[in-house]
Formats: structure tokens, sequence, C-alpha cells
């Protein structure tokens, strides 16, 4: 059941979304550091949000509609405003993302009515009957942490290496590929 748990969550963080397309555009863009200060602030919001599920804002969220489509639209919009500041950074030079990496990690993750519900379903598919749920979810919520800390920070070295290769070769091809994405992605929250 854990390696089960394990290889699913690696094939659902893989999933192309924002929190990954930002991950590789700051990876591309700025180095392998900016591209792990994203996916400490993901991770973050990830464990904020499984918290919060647990406590119940997962059901909540389901049964209050007005909820989702205010964080849907507030998501939506950060999307959209991540993609267009990532296609003006294209290609410039490299500079220092001090905190703001972090932040647009956190933020976009928190925003993301989708995770909620996701963190709803998904986690009880590994919860075994007749076991106590409390002690299963203590272990199974650490390692979808882990698990997606180690699947991003490995997506963020791929993405650096891609985005060094692309700069070899005078183009910035990845980075404007993630703005893109994240813009399709902000206009897909908004309107499904």
């Amino acid at each position: 059941m854990i390696w089960n748990f394990i290889a699913a969550t690696a094939l659902v963080t893989l999933m192309p979304g924002p929190s990954l397309l930002l991950i590789a555009g700051a990876s591309a863009q700025r180095g392998w550091r900016a591209g792990a200060a994203v996916t400490l602030g993901v991770v973050l919001a990830d464990a904020i949000l499984l918290l919060a599920v647990l406590g119940g804002l997962g059901a909540l969220a389901c049964e209050t509609p007005v909820v989702l489509s205010g964080l849907k639209w507030l998501g939506a919009a950060y999307l959209l405003y991540l993609g267009a500041a990532q296609l003006r950074m294209a290609g410039k030079a490299e500079i220092a993302d001090g905190g703001g990496g972090f932040r647009r990690g956190l933020a976009t993750t928190l925003l993301n009515p989708k995770i909620i519900v996701f963190l709803a379903l998904y986690f009880p598919q590994f919860i075994q009957r007749g076991e106590d749920a409390g002690r299963q979810m203590l272990l199974l919520g650490p390692l979808f942490l882990l698990t997606v800390l180690a699947v991003f920070l490995l997506c963020a070295a791929a993405a650096r290496w891609l985005g060094g290769m692309a700069r070899g070769q005078g183009g910035a091809w990845l980075e404007r590929t993630c703005g893109l994405c994240l813009i399709v992605c902000g206009l897909y929250s908004a309107f499904v």
C-alpha cells in the first residue's frame, strides 16, 4: 500500500499544473535554488491545505460553492499575473529572487481550490478500512509531502538543465513556454 501511495503521488505531482510550471520557469530562469524556493512554498501550502482538509475545510468547500468560486477567480487572476510576469522576465539575465519564489509557490498553491478538492478525494483511497484512519494519515500525510518535495526538486533540476541548454543556444523558450502555460492555466481555471 505504501509503495502504491508513493507511486501514485509521484505521478500526480508530475501532472502539468501551475505549481510545476512555476517551479520549471523559476529554475530555468534563475537557477535551481530559485526553483527549490518555489518548491518549498508549494510544499508548505500543501501541508497547510492538507491540515485544513483534515480539519473539515474540504467538506465545507464542497458544500459551499461560493467559497470555491471566490478562490477560483482569485487563483485564476493570480495565475494570469504570474504568466505575464514570467513572459516579461524570459531571457533576461539571472536576477536574485530573494523570498519571492517561496511566496509565489505558497500563494499559487493556496489559491488553487482544485487542490483542496483533490486532497479531500485523494487520501481516502489509501485509507484501509478496519484500521485507525488518524494513525494512517499521520503516515500518509508526511509521506505525501516528502514525495511531492522530492519530485518537484528533481523537476527543478531538470528545468535548470534544460534552461541552461536553451540559453547556450541563445533562446529562452522554456521560460516563455512556462509563462504561456501559466496564462492558459489561469484562463482554464477562470472558465472551467
